[in-house]
């Protein structure tokens, strides 16, 4: 474990938070977190708001109480021009009450439409990374009971299914070994504010919160329509619980399905036997035809509900053999459909020399420790050309054409294809050992 997560007792400046030990939030954390984390290890996402705030003086006070070492992660996006500068303000008033944090930063391309949603996607997909590197397997987040309702009614405007309306979960597997924690669901945005005025006294306030081209922002000022009408959102939150069992239930029967008809590969594409479309019924295999796209992806989200559908269509009517949806092709052949990464938009990688778990492509987690920089493509046409000339020794695979163009491979500043793994290719001039790379994908970590 980082030296940074030691888990520093409690003095004078923990006082303020140990005032909140007997309040009736932390007690439902504390008995939402304890059967679940026990003595590890875990992470918080604070991005400086009243809410993510609140949740750093709960774990705080949680890990006074039972020793457990935690770090608040602070995404430093910057889609605002005053990011950097909330950042460093919010590890301050963290550093104050002894909270260890670290500011992760993001150095890719601006984003000019879909701002919140790209913000909300950037900021877990980095904390997840972070997770990952440092061999944390439990994270908590601060959604909060306004974020649940909101995003209800955002689902319910986009037609969305019983998954998506019932929304967040307290607890979610995202891995085998990754659970994603969210305690504080059934408390209300006031509520965590004023825990956060009784331990920080202040916090960040996002612009964007106010802005009306946002559609959550808008569905924030409406809800008090709602509640006049008289929608109460009690009634709305006892809703969303029932549509979460129903959720449960399906979940059963998917893990069920799951087990029975798809094939997770190493290599990042899935087998899905044509059996799925004759014993199913069709939410489970809408389900699963979703769940297929996002691991192969590597995208957060699926994609939108009209297009599975149409896919779905495609492939049990047999119009086509072959259809590409949300970045990926769906490719019939005998009794299995071959779902694998579309050859298109795949990013080129400058991996330093021991760079350790670097994300490539949404997919893969990549680790470089020979003593050079080198670079990190897709295999493409080209390599595979040459892994085809000459003596390569290549064992054979009946790893599908499509898949292969896809692959993580590692070039050499001059150009020359030093390794590819999955196929087991390293280039003899290259001294290349059993640990040199590493490369392992995001979905079966």
């Amino acid at each position: 474990m980082p030296q940074s997560y030691k888990n520093q007792r409690t003095n004078e400046n923990d006082l303020d938070v140990r005032n909140i030990q007997s309040h009736s939030i932390y007690l439902n954390f504390k008995k939402t977190l304890q059967p679940l984390i026990l003595d590890k290890s875990f992470a918080i996402g604070v991005s400086g708001g009243p809410d993510s705030l609140a949740l750093a003086a709960l774990a705080k006070q949680y890990s006074n109480e039972f020793n457990n070492p935690f770090i608040a992660i602070i995404i430093d996006h910057a889609i605002r021009k005053n990011s950097a500068k909330e950042a460093k303000i919010t590890l301050q008033r963290l550093n104050e009450k002894n909270i260890d944090a670290v500011i992760v930063r993001y150095k890719g391309e601006k984003f000019s439409s879909n701002i919140q949603k790209h913000a909300r996607d950037l900021r877990f997909e980095l904390i997840q990374n972070y997770c990952k590197k440092n061999n944390i397997q439990h994270l908590i987040l601060g959604h909060h009971r306004d974020d649940l309702l909101e995003n209800f009614y955002i689902r319910l405007i986009r037609g969305s299914g019983l998954k998506g309306l019932s929304s967040f979960n307290t607890i979610s597997h995202y891995s085998k070994k990754f659970l994603v924690l969210r305690p504080l669901l059934h408390y209300s945005k006031e509520d965590l504010t004023e825990i956060t005025k009784k331990v920080f006294r202040n916090y960040i306030k996002d612009p964007s919160n106010d802005n009306d081209k946002f559609l959550r922002v808008r569905i924030r000022k409406l809800r008090q329509q709602f509640k006049n009408e008289g929608l109460s959102e009690t009634r709305l939150m006892k809703t969303i619980e029932n549509l979460s069992i129903a959720n449960e239930s399906l979940n059963f029967y998917l893990e069920k399905a799951d087990k029975k008809y798809l094939r997770y590969q190493d290599e990042g594409y899935v087998v899905l036997s044509k059996n799925l479309f004759k014993n199913e019924a069709k939410e489970i295999i809408f389900q699963l035809i979703s769940k297929s796209i996002t691991f192969v992806s590597g995208n957060y989200y699926p994609p939108r509900s009209d297009s599975i559908k149409s896919a779905i269509e495609y492939l049990t009517l047999k119009k086509q053999n072959t259809i590409t949806l949300g970045g990926c092709i769906v490719e019939h052949r005998g009794n299995v459909f071959y779902i694998a990464r579309e050859d298109r938009n795949i990013p080129v990688l400058q991996l330093n020399k021991k760079d350790i778990l670097k994300n490539w492509d949404k997919r893969f987690l990549v680790t470089n420790r020979s003593k050079t920089n080198i670079i990190l493509k897709r295999l493409g046409e080209n390599g595979i050309n040459f892994l085809k000339s000459g003596k390569k020794n290549i064992p054979e695979s009946s790893m599908p054409e499509k898949v292969k163009k896809t692959l993580p491979s590692f070039w050499s500043k001059k150009g020359e294809l030093m390794f590819v793994p999955f196929i087991n290719y390293k280039n003899s001039k290259y001294a290349i050992k059993s640990d040199t790379f590493s490369v392992c994908h995001i979905g079966l970590v």
